[in-house]
This record gives structure tokens, sequence and C-alpha cells, in this order.
């Protein structure tokens, strides 16, 4: 890594390091799967917002660069082939998500466990990690198809591992386990992961602002895509960033059922507060502990 490091940096200095902006994001994209149609414009701005606050605060090291490019650009491939599935089997937007089992509460109290309990039911549907960094069949694997899906976020898994060991003593990331949907709303670029992986607070204050209702109306788009490649009877989401915003989920789904999970703040806040500096260490080699816990404690405040 410290190689990568310092070739990265050099080929910085010469001009050479993965593109941030925005237009090359999307015309890498297209040009990668033959696609042009990302869907509903709205993700256009978070996005430009995003690229920015990483260009000017997140002080990325070459590989965490590296990463980041990678991601943005899958997270488009994924729009595109989420657009296209739609186009081509248009019955999958008549699918109704109903009754969604919804976790919503504080990292650290018990969300994953319960989450993992839950979606032991089988009628339960949760998404699955690989689902999650890539929810449309991949071209050859048919409707169900998924051995190269899952085989990506094996080695996805076995990367984060070599990369921040002490990350997974904090919290599991396994390939086949149920994950948190936020990572479905990164598609739209408007999620609390940014702000648990990145030093982006400007991006993290502007996204308090916004109506994240056509965000939501994306995550129920995609997971009729989901349910159309495996149907349950319910599905059971999880994720602490919907504790900022019920409203916009209960507009999408009026009859979602919320589960609320509650510990003692002052118990989990160093916990959870240690898994993000982790984390923000795969990317950067500039970690401020102390500006971790600010941040953090204001967004549990508002959440709670």
């Amino acid at each position: 890594i410290r190689v990568f490091n310092r070739l990265g940096a050099a080929a910085g200095s010469r001009g050479r390091a993965p593109s941030l902006a925005v237009d090359d994001l999307l015309e890498e994209a297209s040009r990668s799967v033959g696609l042009t149609d990302f869907g509903d414009p709205s993700f256009r701005e978070p996005l430009s917002v995003l690229c920015d606050a990483i260009e000017h605060e997140a002080q990325l090291h070459a590989l965490g660069r590296s990463i980041m490019h990678g991601r943005l650009v899958g997270m488009l491939v994924n729009r595109l082939r989420i657009e296209q599935l739609h186009q081509e089997n248009p019955g999958i937007g008549a699918i109704a998500i109903r009754k969604p089992i919804v976790i919503a509460g504080l990292q650290r109290t018990g969300t994953t466990m319960l989450h993992r309990l839950l979606a032991a039911d089988p009628r339960a549907r949760a998404l699955m990690s690989w689902e999650a960094l890539s929810p449309a069949p991949l071209p050859g694997e048919g409707r169900r198809g998924s051995f190269r899906r899952r085989a990506n976020a094996k080695l996805a898994e076995v990367g984060l591992k070599g990369l921040a060991p002490e990350f997974f003593a904090i919290h599991p990331v396994e390939a086949d386990a149920p994950e948190e949907d936020v990572l479905l709303l990164d598609n739209c670029f408007t999620s609390q992961a940014p702000e648990a992986t990145l030093h982006v607070p400007s991006y993290a204050s502007w996204l308090e602002t916004q109506d994240l209702v056509p965000s939501y109306r994306y995550l129920a788009r995609t997971l009729k895509v989901l349910d159309w490649q495996r149907a349950g009877q319910f599905w059971v989401l999880k994720t602490p960033h919907h504790m900022e915003y019920l409203r916009e989920l209960l507009t999408v789904f009026p009859d979602a059922v919320i589960v609320h999970t509650h510990r003692d703040p002052q118990a989990t806040m160093g916990s959870f507060c240690s898994m993000v500096a982790h984390g923000r260490g795969v990317f950067s080699d500039h970690v401020d502990a102390r500006e971790v816990g600010r941040h953090w404690l204001r967004k549990a405040d508002r959440m709670i």
C-alpha cells in the first residue's frame, strides 16, 4: 500500500490521478457498459457536491482516490444497469414493496444482530452485501445468476480485511450476509456513507438540508429489481441513516413497520467513532479522531 501511494502520488503530480470530475465519471461509466440512461437526474447535484467535497476536504491518499474513483463509477454503472433492466422488463415497476420492516437505531445498538435475526426467517427478504454492491444482474447472468457478483463482493471483503483488519473486530462485513440498504441510497449519492468513510463536512452539512423523497423513490425502484430476481414475503431493511429521514421513508413506504433500537449513547459513541476512524484510514492518512468524535456526536444528537 505504501508503494502504491508513493507511485500514485508521483502520478498525481503529473496530472495522471484518477479523475473525480462528474463529467469524466459519467463518461467512464457509460463507456464501460455501453449505456447512457442514468434514470432520474436528481442524482447529479449530490454527486457534484460530493465530488467537490472529496477533492477539497477528504485528503485522500493515492490508493484511497483509486478506490473512491472505482466506487463512484460503480454506483453510476449500477444506475445504468437498473434503468436498462426496468426498460427491458416493464413489469418490474408494478412489483409492490409491502409493509417492509425497517430497523432504525443509532449505530452500535444491536441493529446488525437484529437485522440478521429477522432476515433468518425464510419468508423474509434482506439485502445481501453482494447485491448492495451490484443490484442488477451482470451481462450473461440471466434473471437469477449471481456467481460473478458474489465473487466480486468476496474479493472486496478480502481486500477490506487487508486494508483495515481492526474494522472487522468492530463491525462484520461479509459478502453473503445481510447488509445496510444505505448502500443502495449510495447510488443516489445521498447517504450517510460518505461522511462515515471520508472527511467531507461540506457534503454532510449540505445533505442535511435536502429533501430525500426522490432518493427513497429510487430505493423502492431498486428493491423492485432485487425482488424481481428473488422474491420474499416482506423486506427487512436496516440502516441508522433512516433516523434522519423517517418522513421521506414513510412518504414512499407508508405501511413500513419501524423498529427503533436504543442503547445509552454514552456507552456506544466511543465504539462507533473508533469504527469510523478505522474506516477512514482506508482512504486517507489524515484521520483526526477528535474531529470524528465531534462530528458524530452532533450527528447522533440530530438523529435522536
